[in-house]
């Protein structure tokens, strides 16, 4: 096991929902061995299973969020997750699984990160990315390259 996880988020068959998986294959050829890399087709509760005792993690997710264009890319500290992160409808969100971490004392890393790429709310059942979230890709796959390469040198 790595110290580093890349742990994408997102649905698949959701269209632009999915752009976390294709970047992180796009940061899989750059390191292919020194990170360990961990899909989830939702979130929730079988985050913590990938957390746990892990030094780094960059989580890399969608969020689709007014005012801001389709292949924006923001990035997240492990501190500002309760203030900027909102619980799902459909899933425990990365705050309520921080808490539930802490209650239970599961060893979860020092340093998590999320790398989110801004989308348009998409309803259309897909496996096709938009125009733009696949011209984004290469800068938000780069993005993270620049994190994982920092956090190596430390």
């Amino acid at each position: 096991m790595n110290k580093i996880l890349v742990l994408s988020i997102g649905n698949d068959i959701m269209g632009d929902d999915g752009a976390a998986f294709e970047a992180a294959k796009l940061i899989q050829q750059r390191f292919p061995d020194e990170v360990d890399y961990e899909s989830v087709y939702g979130g929730g509760m079988e985050i913590l299973d990938f957390l746990e005792s892990r030094e780094k993690v960059l989580i890399l997710d969608t969020i689709s969020e007014n005012g801001k264009p389709a292949g924006t890319i923001t990035e997240i500290d492990k501190e500002e997750f309760p203030v900027i992160l909102s619980s799902s409808p459909h899933y425990i969100g990365l705050p309520e699984v921080m808490r539930l971490a802490n209650i239970f004392e599961i060893d979860f890393p020092a340093t998590v990160k999320i790398l989110a790429i801004h989308t348009e709310l998409q309803y259309e059942v897909t496996e096709e990315l938009s125009q733009q979230i696949k011209s984004s890709l290469p800068t938000y796959a780069n993005h993270a390259i620049q994190i994982l390469e920092g956090w190596m040198k430390e």
